[in-house]
């Protein structure tokens, strides 16, 4: 495995951590929001959107995000259907956009159009996120990920790629980077780029140590379906989403009503 040595201590020993107390909590989250529609082209309509409607049933989809769902396609890995869509020419070199936790295709939609007008632009929902399949009793890791963006790169794109990815998709990319075989991977670009998906990946930092007790307490709890469902129920409404994005947006004109429903 080749190791990035410009990158941070912390990022290097937790890129490859296994995502424990999530596996429990993401198998609910995943039933609330399977798609009720069987197409492999991703509808406005999916159950993910119609999770964010406000109490009157109304969705917040623009005209641009509507159109960018419309022109999304489907590519079977492993007997799993992924979301994705591409844009431009195909003469430019080829970007892979991947999303962040939680989120979804939907959230490059004002970035997609402008790269588009020099590179050929991929963007996918990882599996487990937006309109690509979900399944249950599976266990997610950044590894299954990374390897997701290598196989799509390869059968899909089909050249050297540049991979660019937010947050927790920030990580995979880098896991994907250090696995790739020669050629697949043009570049990375990460973008707010996530530590690890565990809260005791770093485990030589003295105030992880300190509280462990506590996180893994957390992690009981988090096991617990009920527990898990009630908390998920809370926190996925549009009130929430906004205080939560609010909170981490240094633009606060980008958090509005069609970021809701793509997060």
């Amino acid at each position: 495995m080749r190791q990035f040595n410009s990158l941070p201590l912390s990022v290097t020993r937790a890129y490859s951590t296994r995502l424990n107390s999530f596996d429990s909590v993401y198998e609910d989250v995943s039933i609330s929001y399977r798609r009720k529609s069987s197409s492999t082209k991703c509808s406005a309509k999916s159950s993910l959107s119609e999770s964010n409607a406000d109490e009157t049933g109304r969705r917040f989809i623009g005209k641009e995000l509507e159109a960018l769902y419309a022109r999304c396609t489907s590519w079977e890995w492993k007997g799993y259907k992924i979301n994705y869509v591409i844009e431009g020419d195909g003469r430019g070199p080829a970007l892979l956009l991947v999303h962040g936790f939680g989120a979804s295709l939907g959230h490059w939609r004002r970035n997609i159009r402008v790269l588009a007008e020099r590179y050929t632009v991929y963007a996918i929902d990882l599996l487990g996120f937006g309109a690509s399949d979900k399944p249950t009793n599976f266990n997610y890791t950044m590894e299954v990920w990374a390897e997701l963006l290598l196989d799509f790169s390869r059968d899909v794109i089909q050249a050297p790629t540049v991979l660019i990815g937010n947050s927790v998709g920030s990580l995979a990319c880098l896991i994907a980077g250090s696995e790739a075989p020669q050629n697949l991977v043009r570049g990375i670009v990460l973008l707010n780029c996530a530590g690890g998906m565990n809260n005791k990946a770093i485990v030589d930092d003295w105030r992880i140590k300190l509280i462990t007790p506590l996180l893994w307490f957390i992690d009981f709890l988090l096991n617990q379906r009920k527990i898990a469902s009630a908390l998920f129920e809370r926190l996925k409404t549009r009130e929430n989403l906004m205080n939560v994005l609010s909170a981490v947006y240094s633009n606060k004109a980008s958090v509005d009503d069609e970021l809701i429903e793509v997060c």
